[in-house]
């Protein structure tokens, strides 16, 4: 074993329990391929980027289904989880509950799935992508914002620490 690999095996687990205390809101990017088949996968690597223009940015691993998709098509949505959607969370963070993803109570179709009850959605169109390491950074425009009723209230979105759901202290 080379002194490089005897070091990069300590990084990567340090880096991985370092992000593990990293409160992060989760998402779920969808996209709709060609054929109108509907994608989607939870993500805490979402945010956005810049007021002018609006954007938003998302790192996606490039094994991941709905890679491709958004690759092709150059949209994606980002979806804002609250509280409310753990079991939808649990079937997005599941391959074996893929048939499970997209109950038509929970969706509707504007320019690829839009979670109804989202905190908060935002359709965006590729404007750059960017690959590094295992993932594709996908920059996207913001071409629509969409807020339902839900989120005038207190909002109380899914995070991501430790490996595990996180609640937020309400003031």
């Amino acid at each position: 074993m080379s002194s490089q690999e005897m070091v990069a095996k300590p990084m990567a687990e340090a880096f991985r329990a370092s992000m593990r205390l990293v409160a992060a809101s989760v998402s779920l990017v969808t996209a709709r391929d060609e054929a109108g088949t509907w994608h989607g996968m939870a993500v805490t690597s979402a945010g956005s980027l810049s007021m002018e223009p609006p954007s938003m940015m998302v790192a996606v691993n490039r094994t991941a289904s709905i890679h491709p998709v958004i690759t092709r098509t150059g949209g994606f949505t980002l979806n804002l989880m609250d509280e409310t959607h753990v079991g939808l969370l649990e079937r997005f963070s599941r391959s074996d509950l893929r048939d499970q993803r997209f109950s038509p109570e929970d969706w509707t179709d504007g320019a690829g799935p839009i979670l109804k009850s989202a905190l908060c959605a935002h359709v965006c169109t590729v404007a750059d992508a960017h690959e590094f390491g295992t993932h594709t950074v996908f920059f996207g425009k913001v071409t629509e914002v969409i807020l339902p009723e839900v989120a005038a209230q207190t909002p109380a979105p899914i995070l991501w620490l430790n490996g595990k759901r996180a609640s937020v202290a309400r003031a």
